[in-house]
């Protein structure tokens, strides 16, 4: 098992392996990538204005339906694996995953809401061979992305 780092600010954390580097190109979304470049981690928080009528539930649909959109461009060969939405608790937690299995490229997000805040993260295999394998190297990060209520 691979030692990991965690990356940590006032409304939220994650861990990742601790030799992937940082690869941001800016400092709205932060991006880690593996040392063979073949898998990614995009994470960004967004602080929702106080003119915003959405619910947690109704901002993570609506998060998961944009990203969708985006990662899977019904042009190209993606297939929607699952797409789930969790509120029991708080914050809501949205996970999705799809994959183009002619790109062997596999990408999953998940989104938490709470208060004001929306914290996305996308998942990037860019070279997944293996589905379940790829889920597998990716769960200890997902796990452990954590938004802080404020």
């Amino acid at each position: 098992m691979p030692d990991f780092d965690r990356f940590t600010t006032d409304n939220w954390t994650v861990a990742f392996p601790s030799d992937w580097t940082d690869k941001s190109e800016g400092s709205e979304t932060l991006y880690f990538e593996s040392p063979q470049g073949d898998k990614g981690l995009y994470v960004s928080l967004w602080l929702m204005s106080d003119q915003e009528l959405r619910g947690p539930r109704e901002l993570v649909q609506t998060f998961q339906a944009t990203e969708i959109a985006s990662f899977l461009p019904k042009s190209e060969n993606w297939e929607l694996l699952n797409r789930s939405i969790s509120d029991s608790e708080s914050p809501v937690i949205g996970l999705w995953e799809g994959i183009n299995p002619e790109r062997s490229y596999r990408v999953s997000g998940k989104q938490l809401a709470a208060g004001k805040f929306v914290l996305r993260a996308t998942f990037h295999d860019y070279d997944c061979s293996n589905r379940a394998a790829s889920a597998e190297s990716f769960a200890p990060i997902v796990d452990s992305l954590q938004l802080r209520e404020a």
